[in-house]
């Protein structure tokens, strides 16, 4: 089941659990006012269904975006919130490590990523333009705007990443793909490891990797 359907179920069988208290200890109350109440009773249980609903699902969202427990379980094997470092070599037999951030919700997910030199320096600079993830093969598609540091162009690249993971229900730790930059049409490959379920800003992302080494 998708995360997205996840989600929905959940706040149908909260809905339907709302709106049988209210039917059972509110609305019997309606039958006060006469002849009227079955189609009184019919409305409001309508138009109180629709607004439980809401209420719960913007709530249900909310509580997700700041309790990571629930978004990994609503997520499940598609949770790749965080922060990821990899790194790979480049035409000049240089070192650049790559650092990306992914903001994911129920429904999303952007990636903003940075290259640096080994001195720090950037080397480019990306942010996604469309993101797929196919749950069950465990790959993570993205076509993403860079920004390159080297001769100051912008152009379109395509980023194709596998899960590296120990059972297919699971979130990945590690993805291992390449990045192929539309000018180009050269793989770069690249193997990248969650370093955080935090979102952190790249540049202390970037000196925490160095740090670790």
């Amino acid at each position: 089941m998708s995360p997205e359907k996840t989600f929905h179920s959940y706040v149908t069988t909260a809905t339907i659990f709302v709106m049988y208290i209210l039917i059972t200890k509110l609305f019997p109350e309606i039958d006060n006012v006469g002849t009227a109440s079955e189609y009184l009773m019919l409305v409001i249980t309508i138009f109180s269904a629709f607004g439980v609903y809401n209420l719960l699902a913007k709530l249900l969202l909310s509580i997700a975006r700041n309790w990571k427990w629930l978004k990994k379980h609503l997520l499940g094997a598609t949770y790749l919130d965080g922060t990821w470092a990899g790194e790979f070599i480049n035409s000049k037999d240089e070192k650049i490590t790559t650092i990306e951030v992914f903001e994911q919700t129920i429904s999303s997910l952007i990636i903003r990523g940075e290259a640096f030199y080994e001195d720090g320096t950037t080397y480019a600079q990306w942010t996604s333009v469309a993101c797929s993830i196919n749950s069950q093969d465990g790959v993570l598609t993205y076509t993403y705007t860079c920004d390159s540091s080297k001769d100051y162009s912008i152009f379109q690249g395509l980023g194709v990443f596998k899960f590296e993971r120990k059972a297919s229900h699971l979130a990945p730790m590690f993805i291992k793909g390449y990045s192929v930059d539309i000018p180009v049409g050269v793989k770069t490959e690249n193997r990248e490891r969650k370093i955080s379920d935090d979102l952190h800003e790249l540049h202390e992302a970037f000196e925490m990797v160095k740090a670790s080494v």
